[in-house]
């Protein structure tokens, strides 16, 4: 075979080759998880200290992916509590932006224990009309709006330890011109953007001694 023959046989080849039609290729799909597993994955990956509890039992009161928390790695709680994965994600998020840098800014040292007043409680929303009632034996905790704490939505701080033991407390310290009252009201004027619901002393009697946080529907920057 000539040299030109052969010229013209790969020629003919490669143009063949390159005119042919390409062919997709297949990509597959990123897999989609399930919510419940993302957050959880989330707890874990923040290293929150909790364990998966099975689903609550006692009608309207239904928790959301429920777990309990004893805290995180910087942070330990009083007593462990029950919320629902997303409050839990929302209150680590809380801890570790908004608790601890208010600690370092103004302490010098990072907050070691939050102490809580309650977690998941299945009643209804407590008012001071209803409190009174009950403190007369009327059963003022019955009827009312479903309280974010019957949803594992909802945790009441009552204070913050610090890494030397100084404590610095809701009921205590709210009101004044300290350093500790600067980090309480700062700590809650920042919380609501990260919680639904914040409320404060400011907000009326029966938050004196606490700070109610929540991821319910309604919203209120009650400090």
């Amino acid at each position: 075979m000539s040299l030109r023959r052969l010229a013209v046989i790969l020629a003919v080849l490669l143009v063949g080759a390159c005119s042919a039609p390409l062919r997709p290729v297949a990509v597959a799909p990123p897999p989609i998880l399930d919510p419940d597993a993302a957050c959880l994955k989330d707890l874990g990956d923040s290293h929150v200290l909790f364990e998966r509890q099975p689903p609550t039992a006692e009608g309207v009161c239904k928790v959301v992916n429920p777990v309990k928390i004893r805290g995180d790695a910087q942070l330990s709680w009083n007593q462990p509590g029950m919320v629902s994965c997303a409050m839990a994600r929302t209150i680590e998020r809380f801890e570790t932006q908004v608790v601890q840098p208010a600690a370092q800014k103004l302490f010098g040292q990072k907050v070691v224990r939050l102490i809580h007043m309650g977690t998941y409680n299945c009643r209804t929303m407590r008012t001071e009309t209803s409190v009174a009632a009950a403190a007369d034996g009327q059963g003022g905790s019955k009827g009312g709006r479903l309280s974010e704490h019957a949803r594992g939505q909802a945790i009441d701080v009552g204070a913050f330890e610090l890494a030397d033991g100084t404590v610095i407390s809701v009921k205590k310290d709210w009101r004044g011109a300290g350093k500790r009252s600067e980090f309480l009201q700062e700590v809650a004027r920042t919380s609501c953007e990260y919680f639904n619901v914040v409320l404060s002393p400011n907000h009326n009697r029966l938050h004196q001694d606490h700070l109610h946080l929540d991821i319910g529907p309604h919203r209120l920057c009650g400090v």
